[in-house]
């Protein structure tokens, strides 16, 4: 059974280099479960994409990626697991994408896109993956914000999966600047009017609603900065010295009973602002009645 399975990879080979073909895919072994792809010379040195629908992905190499030819294996493992490695929602099955050659140089890298048309669906979530590689498991989030597939590079060899994630940092640190005075902070991950609960998050009971009117800190001078808020929210969840503080982001529904309650406060405070003072008019004088 070897000696087939090993002629039956060389017969695809030679096929490869003897056609010198170019287009994709020209020879591809199916198997359930499973798919190889002969890459010969005719790949070195040029970008291409190849999509696979019956697995919902597809995958793509730069026009450099690609030192000497080998053959790309795709495997897929099907899991009853709705929640990832690191605890995320999960979709689909878990692909391990390697690569075999005879040359002394092998491909890194792999860009890869899975897809689920239900990924990402959710308000303020996005579709990201989770790849294990060398025994470590991490998320690469999309570069490009899509619903219903995440396209990131990961390592060649590594095992990976389609994952919905917070489309937003949901913990980090929070800073304070002087701006209008307000209720309200800059954020890197929301557009302007969006309301948004923020917890101390070593002081759980001390919360605030605020309105994001700004952009900003940038994730990436600042990627571990959740929010930054005006000074006036900031003192609600620590004193202004503290300087920055360690806080939870939680975007609210327009419903939300907090939404609701900031959006009365807010009118108030711009009745109360634009209002002239009324002067209380005079004590009527006490009438004496005779008797």
């Amino acid at each position: 059974m070897r000696k087939l399975c090993y002629l039956f990879l060389m017969t695809g080979s030679l096929l490869f280099v003897g056609l010198g073909v170019k287009a994709l895919p020209a020879v591809a072994a199916e198997l359930s479960g499973y798919r190889q792809f002969f890459l010969d010379q005719g790949f070195l040195g040029r970008a291409f994409k190849l999509d696979v629908d019956e697995f919902n992905l597809s995958f793509s190499f730069a026009a450099d990626s690609i030192p000497q030819p080998g053959v790309l294996h795709l495997v897929t493992k099907s899991t009853t697991s709705t929640v990832s490695i690191l605890g995320y929602k999960r979709f689909g099955k878990d692909v391990n994408v390697d690569w075999t050659t005879n040359a002394a140089e092998t491909p890194q890298f792999v860009t890869i896109q899975l897809k689920d048309q239900m990924c990402g669906v959710e308000n303020w979530h996005e579709c990201a993956i989770e790849e294990t590689f060398q025994g470590k498991t991490s998320l690469i989030r999309a570069k490009q914000k899509t619903i219903g597939s995440a396209e990131v590079k990961i390592h060649m060899g590594a095992t990976v999966r389609l994952v919905e994630v917070e489309g937003y940092m949901a913990m980090g640190k929070a800073s304070w600047y002087a701006y209008k005075k307000c209720p309200c902070a800059a954020s890197p991950d929301f557009p302007k009017g969006t309301l948004v609960k923020v917890t101390n998050a070593d002081k759980p009971s001390k919360t605030v609603v605020v309105k994001i009117n700004d952009y900003g800190p940038e994730r990436d001078k600042f990627p571990d900065r959740a929010i930054d808020l005006d000074k006036v929210a900031f003192k609600t969840l620590a004193s202004l010295s503290a300087g920055v503080i360690k806080v939870i982001v939680e975007p609210l529904a327009k419903d939300d009973p907090a939404a609701l309650a900031y959006n009365g406060n807010s009118k108030q405070l711009a009745v109360a602002k634009t209002t002239a003072p009324v002067t209380p008019p005079p004590p009527k004088p006490q009438i004496e009645w005779a008797l």
